[in-house]
């Protein structure tokens, strides 16, 4: 009898701390699957390392990424439909600067999102090729597509991932509370009816 109601006690401490545990699901990246459209002058460059998953600081500038000389170039992305964008990363050459933008439908133009700004300084000199550059969490934007383009630098510029990803949809507390109460019944069903 003390061992069902320790096993009853036990399971539903379980059941309480699990579910916070899972409270939210993991972030996406939305570009996973969209298509990349590189508009301009690309020297010789494909736009499937843009969102290959491949991320790796201080690869060569030239290596496994899309090139292109002056600011006239934009690399736009189009998502599997309308999305709520959290935040946007690029992995793009360290010297240079590098601006996003978003389309806003509603308002039928491109809208700034963020800018990835030179990484490589005078104190970090030994930092070389390519760098990555995160936005900051929560810019709640909604739009099916982006663009990146480069803004200033040494004329040669290079990018060789971008992604975007939503923030993590928490679970209702009403599951957490639902949860909970199976706990409850789980113990007390052995306490009282598995005598």
């Amino acid at each position: 009898m003390k061992e069902r109601y320790i096993y009853g006690f036990i399971s539903c401490l379980i059941l309480f701390f699990a579910f916070p545990a899972g409270a939210s699901a993991s972030s996406v990246n939305l570009v996973d699957g969209a298509t990349v459209s590189l508009i301009g002058d690309f020297s010789g460059s494909t736009s499937s390392y843009i969102n290959d998953g491949f991320v790796k600081t201080g690869t060569q500038w030239s290596k496994n990424s899309v090139w292109w000389q002056g600011t006239g170039a934009a690399i736009e992305i189009t998502l599997n439909g309308a999305q709520k964008i959290s935040s946007i990363s690029i992995q793009a050459d360290s010297n240079d600067e590098y601006r996003v933008d978003y389309w806003d439908a509603a308002a039928n133009s491109w809208k700034h999102a963020f800018t990835a700004e030179v990484t490589k300084t005078a104190e970090n000199s030994w930092l070389s090729g390519l760098d990555l550059r995160k936005s900051d969490e929560g810019l709640n934007i909604f739009s099916d597509r982006f663009r990146v383009s480069a803004v200033s630098g040494d004329n040669n510029y290079s990018i060789s991932e971008v992604q975007a990803h939503s923030a993590p949809t928490p679970i209702p507390a009403t599951l957490l509370l639902f949860g909970g109460g199976l706990g409850g019944v789980a113990f007390l069903r052995r306490k009282f009816f598995n005598k």
